[in-house]
């Protein structure tokens, strides 16, 4: 990946019982106690949990989805990927296999 200037707009604080990446004072990720969730936009976020590839983010058990966010589990989400979400892109090719082995 190409240097950024968009990465000097990240910033991580306290959230919650984990943290969360903002860019650009925009919250745009989130790590849960279980697993890291992006914002990402309807088509990406649809296209992701159509595949089983993520599953929709709930803070709590009993909380309403959030419905501009996708859940990895247990993190499993390979870090080039992670840093195009976290810059507001998504994996150019969601066909190929996206999550970690």
């Amino acid at each position: 990946m190409k240097s950024d200037d968009r990465v000097g707009a990240l910033e991580c604080r306290h959230f919650f019982s984990g943290a969360a990446a903002y860019r650009n004072k925009t919250i745009v990720a989130s790590l849960t106690p279980i697993g890291l969730a992006f914002k990402v936009p309807t088509g990406v976020r649809n296209e992701l949990l159509d595949s089983g590839k993520a599953i929709p983010l709930r803070y709590f058990p009993n909380s309403p989805i959030k419905r501009d966010y996708v859940l990895f589990p247990d993190a499993q989400i390979a870090p080039n990927d992670a840093a195009q979400l976290l810059l507001g892109d998504h994996p150019p090719n969601l066909g190929h296999p996206f999550l970690m082995r």
